[in-house]
């Protein structure tokens, strides 16, 4: 069954779960840290570390911190 248009009136900020926030901002964060570190060190391992080290703090955050609940 479909929702009428005036159900999608909710903003984005309602329907986006910080699941999915953290999800979107992983290959952000991680291309970003692989750009430092390989301008940084001009080594991909240095690069590939540091890129790791920035994906690791949302991945923390939301395994551990605030860790998916059921429903």
């Amino acid at each position: 069954m479909s929702r009428p248009t005036g159900d999608r009136a909710g903003g984005l900020a309602e329907r986006v779960s910080r699941a999915d926030l953290i999800l979107g901002c992983m290959p952000v964060l991680f291309v970003g840290g692989y750009g430092v570190g390989a301008v940084a060190f001009d080594a991909w391992s240095a690069a590939i570390a540091i890129a790791s080290l920035v994906c690791l703090l949302p991945m923390a955050d939301g395994l551990v911190r605030n860790p998916p609940c059921d429903g």
